[in-house]
């Protein structure tokens, strides 16, 4: 059976990682107040300047891919692929999860596509996740849609994704995060980790980023230095002493990571001065 794995634009943020492999990714949407929107695609994001647009106060919300526009990509990917396998974005973050569903049960797609119910697994934590996937597929360790639910199953539950948002209030808007950071919003300078999972919740709090790099380190020490690998993400436009206090605190802790950009989705939930730290068990390219 050849399977191919969808994600989201909420999953990557136009990695090299995922070329020439069976993954395939579905763009969802920044909607204006002018009841305008935009593909999330790294084209269409660099040429309407999204991350600065943000960065200035720009009110730009997301959206879901639409049903037709799911059933758009399922129906050319089951012209080269037997089934589709598709891993969104969560369900606290989105109803793109529940789009899928709707759409896949379909009776043109009953056994051609599966969706993942995902409930816990963001940002590159998906491509991670996607890569892992796809390594066994490779590999012929498993070949069926059950046996890759079960594999995911097994995989996320070493998975860690902590965010410290730039922005509080924007992340808050819509329920997001909510329960995690509603006794701080009011507390001036506050910064907040959240742990990302089906109930994010709070992991610690500081004045200084420097002060909430020691749960990160911490974390890392105590249950992922060996065979994981860490992923330290920003926006285009984190702030230089931000992402310097954060960087520089990993390089005191002695914590092996590599850095990338967090997909554009989170800036707009988030805030521009979002970092975030994403640990999982290290997946060969």
């Amino acid at each position: 059976m050849k399977i191919v794995i969808l994600l989201d634009s909420s999953g990557t943020n136009g990695s090299e990682k995922i070329k020439n492999k069976n993954i395939e990714v579905l763009p969802l949407h920044f909607t204006f107040s002018n009841g305008t929107d935009m593909l999330d695609t790294p084209k269409e994001v660099k040429e309407r300047n999204i991350i600065k647009q943000i960065s200035e106060g720009v009110d730009i919300k997301t959206s879901q891919a639409s049903p037709g526009e799911v059933e758009n990509k399922y129906d050319e990917l089951l012209q080269k692929y037997d089934h589709i396998y598709h891993i969104p974005i969560t369900g606290n973050l989105s109803s793109m999860l529940q789009t899928a569903m709707m759409v896949s049960r379909d009776d043109k797609y009953i056994g051609k596509v599966t969706v993942y119910e995902n409930l816990n697994i963001a940002a590159q934590a998906i491509e991670q996740t996607a890569l892992y996937i796809s390594n066994l597929l490779e590999e012929g360790k498993i070949e069926t849609p059950e046996q890759i639910n079960e594999a995911i199953k097994e995989y996320e539950k070493s998975i860690y994704i902590a965010i410290l948002p730039g922005d509080l209030r924007r992340l808050t808007s819509g329920g997001r995060g909510k329960k995690a950071v509603t006794t701080v919003l009011n507390l001036l300078k506050t910064k907040v980790l959240i742990k990302w999972e089906a109930e994010p919740k709070k992991e610690a709090m500081g004045r200084t980023v420097h002060s909430i790099m020691d749960k990160i380190v911490k974390v890392y020490h105590d249950s992922y230095t060996k065979g994981y690998e860490m992923i330290f993400v920003r926006t285009a436009l984190t702030s230089p002493k931000i992402y310097e206090a954060a960087r520089e605190a990993l390089v005191e802790g002695k914590v092996n990571f590599s850095e990338e950009l967090i997909p554009n989705i989170y800036t707009a939930h988030a805030g521009v001065d979002t970092i975030g730290f994403i640990i999982t068990k290290k997946v060969s390219q």
